[in-house]
């Protein structure tokens, strides 16, 4: 019997019909459905959308873009600046149900390492309007984007850093590598500045990611 998976990744919206912003409403919604998630992979056993070594981006340098400060942030940081650090890459949406159900994980691993200067959390929140391969110009809509995250990250009195990819130039150039791109992504760039993992959905846990950043910053250790 074929083996099911019980990785849930979002698409990138299609429409661009007005948004309430209510996203307190939407958080509890999601709370709902990742239960119904948590029951399923019970039920099921744990999927996987294979392994996150085996990713196309796995091995490339992490392409250069300047991501710009949507709030918590002072400042455009550029992704040529990973290198030298162990940096986890987050890409989500407060519009999306997957990131939403990860993100409790994902805060946990941003104050794990909160005081080590070798690791860093960058994380991208995105419209969800921005898809691989749409032509023209693109550009993130800021104000909106900026009200639902604060809302998502007030729900768990968290200061973290959030940045936006405001005409998807790094997206852009991370899906020539290869298209396979939803949300949540997370990537993992070691020291070198090379990508290392990738995971494109959310699969139940976030134990593989943390596994991989503890390998990263104390190779042999494990």
């Amino acid at each position: 019997m074929p083996r099911l998976l019980t990785r849930f990744t979002a698409i990138p919206r299609q429409s661009s019909s007005p948004r309430s912003g209510n996203v307190l409403l939407f958080v509890l919604l999601c709370i709902l459905a990742g239960l119904a998630v948590m029951l399923l992979i019970s039920l099921l056993g744990p999927g996987s959308s294979g392994p996150a070594t085996s990713h196309p981006w796995v091995g490339h340098p992490v392409p250069g873009a300047q991501l710009q400060p949507l709030f918590n942030a002072e400042e455009a940081i550029d992704t040529g600046s990973f290198a030298g650090k162990v940096t986890l890459v987050n890409f989500w949406g407060p519009w999306c149900g997957p990131c939403l159900m990860e993100f409790p994980e994902l805060l946990g691993i941003e104050q794990r390492y909160a005081d080590d200067p070798d690791f860093q959390l960058v994380s991208i929140a995105a419209d969800g309007q921005w898809m691989a391969g749409k032509p023209g110009l693109f550009e993130e809509d800021t104000e909106q984007l900026k009200h639902d995250s604060q809302l998502v990250l007030a729900q768990y009195n968290s200061a973290m850093p959030v940045y936006v990819d405001l005409n998807a130039d790094f997206r852009r150039e991370l899906v020539k590598l290869n298209p396979q791109f939803g949300y949540p992504t997370n990537f993992l760039v070691g020291r070198d500045g090379t990508i290392k993992a990738v995971w494109v959905g959310y699969g139940g846990d976030l134990a593989p990611i943390a596994k991989a950043i503890r390998a990263e910053l104390e190779p042999g250790q494990e």
